[in-house]
């Protein structure tokens, strides 16, 4: 199934759907298999869409108290990834300028180790982790208005 949907099969149901919408006219029969075959799960754009219960809203808490200093930088990255890789087990999808926000987190942490003992060079070390994040949640903050 990867290797035929790599995007996942919600994001492929989700384009199907939005296909089928723009061909109603001359192919009507499609929104109905569309219908019959919805995602599983909605792709949130905005926090505030966020499932409460779901590992993206678990996400999004950890920054939040990473950036105002309630969680600590290894305390944030482990959580975050795994949330992240919840998130990504359970078909959630994020896009739009949360999904952008994610991202970035993703490619921050990218350059982050948790252990110090395994740091390599160029690594960010807990200092910078908290600038860089804070900075992008700012940054996210902005784009929002």
């Amino acid at each position: 199934m990867a290797a035929a949907v790599p995007e996942g099969a919600d994001a492929a149901r989700a384009h199907f759907g939005r296909y089928a919408r723009s061909l109603a006219e001359r192919h009507p029969a499609l929104a109905t298999v569309a219908a019959a075959h919805p995602p599983a799960h909605r792709a949130w754009s905005r926090p505030e869409d966020l499932d409460p219960s779901s590992a993206a809203a678990r996400q999004l808490a950890l920054l939040d108290a990473f950036v105002n200093g309630t969680c600590g930088a290894s305390e944030f990255a482990r959580g975050w990834w795994e949330a992240r890789r919840a998130s990504q087990a359970d078909g959630e999808r994020i896009r739009g300028t949360l999904g952008d926000l994610f991202d970035r987190v993703f490619m921050i942490l990218e350059n982050y180790s948790v252990d110090p003992a395994f740091a390599e060079p160029g690594d960010v070390d807990d200092t910078a982790l908290r600038t860089a994040v804070s900075a992008t949640w700012t940054a996210f903050g902005s784009r929002r208005g």
